[in-house]
């Protein structure tokens, strides 16, 4: 997988926003500059073709007529990139009209406001139609009273300004978009220094040193202090397990060396000078034993890999609907010799209907008869073991309690612990190697279920264990 930098995506999507931003806002405020200007010049043009038709009099004598006085002309219309006019009267009679005329000044519309060129420059040129003759004189019904103005003015000057006020605005937009994609660059690389330095001190974890050190500008920022947490409690899973692992190599080689060491013993010592054939045979036996002891513990370490391995692989839908029930009768059935042959007694209390879980009815065998088990090995000679099965809401809960003298607070913490045996089971009499209730509690947990201990009043042990109920 091909790597990338988030700095560098977070500054480029910062760029592009900010880029799009200032267009935006350039191109707006050269519209707006735009149409402002234009609205400005508008209104000074129509001001200037009044101020023209202000020149038109009436002669002097018994029959007036209208006239233009050109004496009083304004300098736009005379000088440089001069304004264009035409006056006529409303019977069509020209008054007046800019010298000299141009073919594209006089081809143009002469209607509402419009753009131009003439002799190679913009124009933009309004038309006033019944414009009042101001003159005051009386006259005649002849004479015209209303006039109409063509007046236009070049737009070069208007546009120059506009294009350097736009230059000005595009210039102070892009100082402030290099200096704001700096500022941001350089916020980013803060913020991202945390995270930098946290991964700099998770790089620093090792099998001699399983602290994380989070520094105190991660821990501080809202985003990157649920990362560290996280991190935090998974070194510590990490360090748990690789613990466990490391317990568990310890304890199986020394499980493993005290019945190796015995069958050694005991061969050594038939080989050391001739003996009777009783003596060799009583020897046999007793390495017999010794190795059958020493295969229950491999057995029981390999179920253990087995379930654990299990554990990860599994998945709920996939396993059958099992009534819970059923399984608990079989193992109470197959570990009846074992209690009668230390005067205990196994009761079972179940409800009449089914209760259903998604298991494998081998595993679920496995756990109640390790449960068991354990109750007959460590409660005393002819105790009762009461083994109960019920639903509670969602959950189906099975309990079993035996009547021994109770665990030990301690004891209750680690009970699950594999290789954990405590005092009661450390005589080799008690078959126990800490294996069974380790194999237990990864079958329960595997399939979604829990299960705890605790110690009665005023003796005895409960332990419960719960699954998700299947309807």
């Amino acid at each position: 997988m091909a790597l990338f930098s988030i700095k560098r995506r977070v500054v480029g999507a910062l760029v592009a926003t900010e880029l799009v931003l200032v267009v935006s806002l350039l191109l707006l405020t050269a519209s707006v500059m735009r149409s402002q200007a234009i609205r400005s010049f508008d209104t000074a043009l129509r001001g200037r073709a009044l101020s023209v038709a202000a020149l038109v009099r009436y002669s002097e004598g018994p029959h007036p007529e209208l006239m233009f006085d050109s004496s009083h002309l304004s300098h736009e219309a005379t000088e440089g990139a001069a304004d264009l006019f035409h006056i006529e009267t409303q019977d069509g009679r020209v008054l007046a009209m800019s010298q000299p005329p141009d073919s594209e000044w006089m081809s143009a519309p002469k209607d509402g406001v419009w753009d131009f060129s003439s002799r190679g420059r913009p124009y933009r040129g309004v038309c006033l139609r019944n414009v009042p003759v101001l003159d005051s004189e009386e006259e005649s019904p002849e004479v015209p009273t209303s006039l109409q103005v063509v007046y236009a003015g070049s737009t070069q000057e208007m546009n120059s300004s506009l294009n350097r006020g736009f230059l000005g605005i595009l210039v102070g937009g892009v100082l402030l978009l290099a200096i704001s994609i700096y500022a941001s660059v350089r916020v980013i690389e803060k913020g991202l220094y945390p995270l930098s330095e946290l991964a700099q001190s998770a790089g620093e974890i090792s099998t001699k040193d399983w602290t994380l050190k989070v520094p105190n500008s991660a821990a501080s920022v809202t985003e990157i202090a649920p990362l560290a947490s996280a991190l935090s409690k998974m070194v510590n899973r990490l360090h748990v397990t690789f613990q466990q692992q490391r317990d568990f190599t310890t304890n199986a080689a020394h499980e493993l060396r005290t019945p190796v060491a015995i069958l050694k013993s005991t061969l050594q010592s038939l080989l050391q000078e001739p003996r009777s054939s009783e003596v060799y045979r009583s020897g046999i036996s007793d390495a017999l034993a010794d190795l059958a002891r020493l295969e229950m513990l491999l057995h029981s370490m390999l179920r253990l890999a087995r379930a654990d391995q299990q554990s990860h692989t599994r998945t709920g839908p996939d396993h059958p609907r099992v009534d819970i029930v059923g399984t608990c009768e079989a193992a109470i059935a197959s570990l009846s010799p074992l209690a009668k042959s230390r005067g205990a007694t196994i009761s079972f209390i179940a409800p009449s209907e089914p209760l259903h879980v998604r298991a494998e009815p081998e595993d679920l065998e496995i756990v109640w008869a390790n449960l068991i088990e354990n109750a007959i090995r460590h409660g005393p000679s002819d105790s009762e073991i009461k083994v109960s099965a019920e639903r509670k809401d969602s959950f189906v809960s099975v309990t079993v309690v035996d009547g021994g003298n109770g665990i030990s607070s301690v004891d209750i913490t680690k009970m699950f612990d594999r290789f954990y045996r405590g005092d009661q089971s450390r005589s080799r009499a008690s078959g126990g190697y800490g294996l069974g209730l380790a194999i237990t509690k990864i079958f329960v947990e595997g399939y979604g279920g829990s299960i705890s201990a605790s110690s009665l009043t005023p003796c005895g042990t409960r332990i419960a264990v719960a699954f998700p109920v299947s309807d």
